[in-house]
C-alpha cells in the first residue's frame, strides 16, 4: 500500500486515537562505552557507518529500511513505510503535495485542521469519515507556524505513525517491523548478528554520501543521511 494516501487512511479512523509515547532517545557512546574502553576512546574509534541511513530506494509502495549504527557495537534496522511532501498551511487548511513513486504524478492532498493548544491538533475530514489527533513530540517551537516539529498518530489504529514538520516539508515514517542487534567492522566487511538469527558478513563501501552493502544475494543496497531523524534512537 502506498504511504501516499497516508492521511487520507488516516483520516477514515473513527473515534480519538490515543498514540503510544515518542520512540525513547538512547544515549550515545558518551554514556554507553563498553566495558574497558573509556567514552573518549570508544569516540576515537567511531566507524564512518555510525548514525542512521536510509534507503536511498524505497519499493514503488514507499518501503525501505532504516539503519542506525551506535558507537558501541549497537545496531537498529527498522523497515518502514517512508514518505516525503511539500505542504502549506493557509488558514484552517492543510495542503499536502505528493508525487507517486510509480508514475511522478502530482496531487494535492487537502485537510483541515484544528490545534488544541500548542502539542495537539485533529485533522478533520470533509466526507464525515472520521477525525484524526496528533500529539506532538518535544517542545512548541516559540515563534512561526503552530505545526512546525515532530508529531504521532495512530495508523489503523495500531501502529504509531511519526511525523515532521518543517519550514515547507513533511516527512512521514512508519515503522513496522524492528531488528536489533550487533555488528563489527573488519576493513571493509561488515558483521552483522541480529537477535535470534545466525551472523552475516557483508562487503560495505562508501560512496560519495551513500552507504553501499552488498546483499547476500550480490545485489548492492544503497542507504543515505536522511533529511529527518524522526526514528533516531528507535
Amino acid at each position: 500500500m502506498p504511504l501516499v494516501p497516508l492521511l487520507v487512511l488516516v483520516q477514515a479512523l473513527a473515534g480519538k486515537p490515543t498514540p503510544t509515547p515518542p520512540p525513547p532517545r538512547r544515549e550515545d557512546a558518551a554514556s554507553e562505552a563498553p566495558v574497558g574502553r573509556s567514552p573518549e576512546r570508544a569516540s576515537e574509534e567511531k566507524s564512518p557507518l555510525v548514525g542512521q541511513w536510509e534507503s536511498a530506494v524505497r519499493t514503488p509502495e514507499g518501503v525501505g529500511n532504516i539503519l542506525q549504527f551506535y558507537p558501541d557495537g549497537r545496531v537498529t534496522q527498522i523497515s518502514a513505510s517512508m514518505a516525503e511532501a511539500d505542504y502549506r498551511l493557509v488558514g484552517d487548511r492543510l495542503i499536502t503535495t505528493w508525487k507517486d513513486l510509480a508514475t511522478g504524478k502530482i496531487s494535492d492532498v487537502e485537510t483541515q485542521v484544528e490545534f488544541e493548544g500548542p502539542d495537539r491538533f485533529v485533522e478533520k475530514s470533509d466526507d464525515n469519515s472520521g477525525d484524526s489527533w496528533s500529539e506532538r513530540i518535544g517542545t512548541a517551537p516559540r515563534q512561526g507556524s503552530p505545526i512546525v516539529g515532530r508529531w504521532c498518530f495512530l495508523f489503523l489504529e495500531t501502529l504509531t505513525s511519526y511525523r515532521e514538520f518543517t519550514k515547507d516539508k513533511m516527512y512521514n515514517r512508519l515503522p513496522v517491523v524492528t531488528l536489533r542487534g550487533r555488528y563489527d567492522v573488519a576493513g571493509d566487511k561488515l558483521t552483522v548478528t541480529m537477535q535470534g538469527q545466525p551472523p552475516g558478513e557483508y562487503p560495505f563501501r562508501i560512496e560519495g554520501n551513500e552507504l553501499v552493502i552488498k546483499s547476500r544475494n550480490g545485489e548492492d543496497r544503497r542507504y543515505k543521511r536522511p533529511e529527518t531523524k524522526l526514528l533516531e534512537g528507535y
